[in-house]
């Protein structure tokens, strides 16, 4: 953008011409033309620490503990008016706590994400690029591109925000609004860094190179259509995806605001059918299905929900990110993030496991512009747990899970810092687990946030 400012006084001139002659007013002169830079930059330097306790580890023991800090740089360059070039990287480190204070890391990073089985560790610093993308808009900003790597939210395949470093996607993504309030979208993703697990000894990582969905071999990615429209105060959208030679999926959400309420009601459906076939089993009767509600209030600073969820019994995959099942995570492991209204704050996975029922609660308070204050209770129950117990008696291997979160956020001088305090029991009938025997297992868990933002 170029602007033009005028000098506060006008330059007076005397004509020389004759003597004592008239002081005309020159036009002012234009101070130079500033040039608004094309690049921008920013970035965040952030420190996650978390301790949990056991019956055989106490807070902050180093086997209890974990913790990690990253730095990201993202800069921008301008072009052709309504487009950008952009790129970022990020790196991990544990600063040595390794050493003697934590064991463990929010993201792995071993061996310098090296897929080689032999050298993987939990534990180590990694630098990759994050992002990698041209973004534009046309036709009078009625449609959007992006091209390359980015994160995404879509409710299916999402870049999940809990982590110390964001996963994200090799995608071409096109957004169009034919009429107001009307969005259509159309995508491909094809490849994926994300990993479901916190701290993994599985080949990928976060950092890996082992494609959108790396199971069985499968690695070709995955397309994906929706409509979206806003209406009477509703948002409404609708999802279909085909997750290549994998499954087709489907997701459904209406979300209304009215006189301080709001409402919202989810439906989903996997079907494996397409993964069955390229592993040579029938699996057109294991299909995922579940349907979520939710109902909330805000009054000035206060803010409170409920919800639940429920997932039908029959199905072979978790209702939860596609791109972060790895290797049998949220097939029936449970691992991977979920957008159902009922997830956990720290404990995902489970609401959206096979057979789960649950329901969650939450209010939050803010205090003033700097500080909020939330508590969060999530209760789950019969979860199927493992792929082994496919085609039995799925009561005899189940999981239930109680989560309460209290947490304190707030922001100085710049700094982020986010404070949690969480309980957690886990109650398994099932000798089967990998896991954990049959038997209630508790912990506490206290987790420190701390991010700069530049």
């Amino acid at each position: 953008m170029k602007f033009t400012k005028l000098s506060l006084i006008a330059a007076l001139a005397v004509s020389s011409a004759v003597a004592g002659g008239d002081i005309a007013p020159v036009e002012p002169a234009p101070e130079p033309v500033v040039e608004a830079s094309p690049w921008s930059f920013s970035g965040d330097i952030k420190f996650f620490y978390s301790t949990t306790d056991s019956d055989t580890v106490d807070l902050f023991a180093q086997d209890s503990a974990m913790g990690q800090a990253a730095v990201s740089g993202d800069v921008s360059y301008s072009f052709a008016s309504t487009w950008k070039a952009n790129f970022g990287m990020t790196g991990i480190a544990t600063l040595g706590l390794d050493d003697n204070v934590v064991s463990g890391v929010w993201l792995y990073a071993g061996a310098n994400a090296s897929n080689d089985p032999a050298n993987l560790t939990s534990v180590g610093d990694a630098l990759w690029v994050d992002t990698a993308n041209i973004t534009g808009t046309a036709f009078d900003g009625k449609a959007t591109f992006i091209l390359g790597r980015t994160e995404l939210d879509t409710p299916l395949a999402f870049t999940e925000t809990w982590n110390i470093a964001n996963n994200t996607f090799d995608a071409a993504v096109a957004m169009i609004n034919p009429i107001e309030n009307l969005t259509l979208v159309g995508g491909y993703i094809y490849d994926g860094n994300g990993n479901a697990e916190r701290i993994s000894t599985m080949s990928g990582g976060f950092t890996g190179d082992k494609g959108y969905f790396p199971i069985a071999g499968v690695e070709e990615g995955a397309w994906t259509v929706a409509v979206i429209g806003k209406f009477s105060g509703i948002t409404a959208q609708a999802w279909y995806y085909d997750v290549i030679d994998v499954a087709q999926a489907v997701w459904l959400q209406a979300d209304g605001e009215f006189s301080g309420f709001t409402i919202g009601a989810q439906y989903a459906q996997i079907d494996p059918t397409d993964l069955g076939t390229a592993m040579g089993a029938d699996l057109s009767n294991y299909e995922s299905s579940a349907y979520a509600a939710k109902i909330g209030y805000t009054m000035g600073a206060f803010d409170l929900w409920a919800a639940y969820s429920s997932v039908d019994d029959g199905g072979l995959v978790s209702i939860a990110n596609t791109a972060t099942m790895v290797g049998g995570a949220g097939w029936g492991g449970g691992a991977a993030q979920s957008k159902l209204y009922t997830e956990a704050w720290w404990s995902y996975g489970f609401v959206s496991l096979p057979g789960a029922d649950s329901f969650a609660v939450a209010g939050s308070y803010k205090v003033s512009d700097s500080l909020k204050l939330t508590a969060q209770y999530t209760s789950e129950a019969d979860g199927l747990m493992t792929l082994a117990t496919l085609g039995t008696d799925t009561a005899n291997y189940t999981v239930d899970m109680n989560e309460l979160t209290l947490l304190a956020e707030t922001s100085y001088y710049g700094v982020d810092v986010a404070i949690a305090y969480i309980y957690g029991d886990f109650t398994t009938n099932s000798t089967d687990l990998v896991a954990a025997d049959e038997g209630t297992y508790t912990n506490n868990t206290l987790q420190a946030y701390i991010t700069y933002k530049f």
